[in-house]
């Protein structure tokens, strides 16, 4: 279930990040309008943009990375209804490639400065760790109906024990009781057919126990089967936090852009451009490291030290070109998790560090799968040995049984 819900949520990441890129672009293009008239291809590599269209209020392609796109109309109805409508946005359902488990995800928003949407398209691959997953889920369903059946025939088993252990307590009642003075032929002839009747019972719980062998052996298998499944696992904790790294440096660089752009960078504006874009929070230093620009009540003034949490952030002002990535971590203000990423300011020299919720993860479930799969195999072994044992008792009472009726007929 955790590895589900960690794995599941891909999709969604994706979507919400392109979005708030859209979102960033669109904000970019109304402090300058003039950017739809750079190089399109130049402008996406520079921030790392895998695909992006920006069209006029007609639908009609004006600024993107594809040259050979430029001038075409998108045809999409769920994104041609952005165009027509102010303040739209759309998120579309991932469309799998006919290779591997590649996935195409699309958002758009609508344009600021004039009529027209702006879409970003992401390619991602679907987790491997979810075929651990499905696996898993195959083998839990198996299980699942091991066990189901395994309890159906140990109430079979049950309704002949006791049946056997009546038939004992009634036999150890006759041997008790045998009195040589009276009719010992009789009396052998009564123990006899109780012996016998003894003996159907023990034929009748050799088959059921014999299924419960089964059983375990094949529930020794799907431990084995498990093992493997835990083997294709990956850690999908890192899967996460790099599909976090990539979308984040995006929208690192490009709220450098729109701080670079704005004409007002005063506290409100700061918290309308993090309202409207969906980024949590923004952080942008001065040279020292000292917080100029923030959407964080009482965050002006902050300085990142050169250890603690903001310690590798530091970098930056030594080297512009260093991009740093933290994985999702309690936050040393409040304790609650988020995951930051920082690049430089454009406008000048300092940090532009922006900063979202996040969810802690543990490592890898591999981990966890192996520990099941080890107790499935463990559970088939010691049903195996338990029931075998229960075989071979039974075999041997049935054998003593028959040596007995044998020397009562000779009686």
């Amino acid at each position: 279930i955790h590895a589900s819900d960690l794995l599941a949520s891909f999709e969604q990441i994706v979507g919400n990040n392109l979005l708030i890129q859209a979102k960033l672009l669109a904000k970019i293009l109304e402090y300058d309008p003039d950017v739809i008239y750079s190089d399109g291809a130049k402008f996406a590599k520079e921030i790392g943009i895998e695909e992006f269209y920006v069209t006029d209020g007609n639908g009609n392609i004006e600024f993107t990375n594809h040259a050979s796109k430029k001038g075409t109309r998108i045809s999409t109805p769920a994104l041609l209804r952005v165009v027509d409508s102010p303040d739209a946005e759309v998120v579309l359902p991932a469309t799998a490639s006919a290779v591997g488990d590649i996935q195409y995800k699309v958002a758009a928003a609508s344009r600021i400065d004039k009529p027209g949407l702006i879409q970003f398209s992401s390619h991602f691959i679907k987790p491997s760790g979810q075929e651990a997953i499905d696996g898993f889920g195959v083998i839990a369903q198996e299980t699942k109906r091991l066990a189901d059946l395994s309890k159906d025939i140990s109430e079979e088993v049950n309704l002949q024990t006791k049946g056997m252990i009546d038939k004992i307590t009634e036999l150890n009642t006759l041997s008790e009781n045998f009195d040589e003075t009276e009719d010992v032929k009789a009396q052998a002839r009564k123990l006899r057919e109780g012996l016998k009747e003894l003996r159907e019972y023990f034929k009748n719980l050799l088959s059921p126990l014999s299924d419960l062998v089964s059983i375990a052996k094949q529930t020794s298998l799907l431990g084995v089967s498990a093992s493997i499944e835990a083997a294709h696992s990956t850690n999908e904790k890192q899967d996460f936090d790099n599909l976090l790294n990539t979308h984040m440096v995006i929208e690192a660089k490009l709220m450098s852009m729109v701080v670079e752009r704005m004409p007002d960078k005063s506290f409100d504006q700061i918290v309308k451009l993090t309202e409207y874009t969906g980024v949590a929070e923004v952080w942008v230093t001065d040279s020292r490291g000292v917080v100029e620009h923030t959407n964080r009540e009482g965050g002006q003034g902050f300085a990142f030290q050169n250890d603690g949490q903001t310690g590798a952030f530091m970098a930056i002002l030594s080297n512009p070109n260093t991009i740093v990535t933290q994985p999702p971590a309690h936050r040393d203000i409040d304790g609650a998790v988020y995951k930051y990423v920082g690049v430089a300011r454009r406008d000048k020299h300092g940090i532009c560090q922006i900063g979202n919720p996040s969810r802690l993860y543990g490592d890898s479930t591999a981990k966890g799968f192996s520990e099941v799969s080890k107790q499935i195999k463990a559970l088939g072994e010691q049903s195996k040995a338990l029931t075998t044992e229960m075989e071979e008792m039974i075999r041997e009472m049935d054998m003593k049984a028959k040596i007995a009726i044998d020397t009562l007929a000779r009686a």
